[in-house]
């Protein structure tokens, strides 16, 4: 079973943070802004989404 991620890319700032706790979903791009490198993780990465949620500055990241 997969977890949808969902970002806000007119409230995400690009910060980082969301792509230092999970590298191989978020990344910042060489333009300085957020992509979005998968729409979907695994059961188990689940308790990092949750940590980059709850990180996220501006509330830009959610699951769907």
């Amino acid at each position: 079973m997969s977890i949808e991620v969902k970002v806000d890319f007119d409230r995400c700032d690009a910060n980082g943070t969301c792509a230092a706790l999970m590298p191989e979903v978020f990344e910042i791009g060489s333009n300085g802004r957020l992509e979005l490198l998968t729409t979907a993780i695994g059961d188990e990465s689940e308790d990092e989404l949750e940590e980059a949620i709850l990180c996220c500055p501006v509330g830009a990241i959610s699951r769907g």
